[in-house]
């Protein structure tokens, strides 16, 4: 099958494949997630620290898909946390 430009364009998603879990930071003294989501166990890790707390866990929720506006609040959680993390590393 051949495609011009705008077709493959209109074809193909406008973003590449996205994450397909998220991430969080739990409690078991609370029932929902204190922090999150996250984009990767890492980032979420890194929000546990920040928790200071040795009951925090971290925890994952399988989703179909993700929408711009949760990819770009996943994200930025996770830069947040990793900069705390670092700093509370060093401080």
């Amino acid at each position: 099958m051949k495609f011009k430009n705008a077709e493959l364009s209109a074809a193909l998603p406008a973003c590449p494949e996205k994450a397909k879990e998220l991430w969080y930071v739990t409690h078991p003294k609370v029932p929902k997630a204190l922090l999150g989501p996250f984009l990767t166990a890492a980032d979420a890790e890194c929000g546990r620290v920040v928790m200071r707390s040795s009951d925090a866990q971290v925890t994952t929720s399988l989703v179909d898909g993700i929408d711009d506006i949760t990819y770009g609040h996943a994200a930025n959680n996770g830069s947040v946390c990793r900069a705390f993390a670092r700093g509370a590393a060093h401080g």
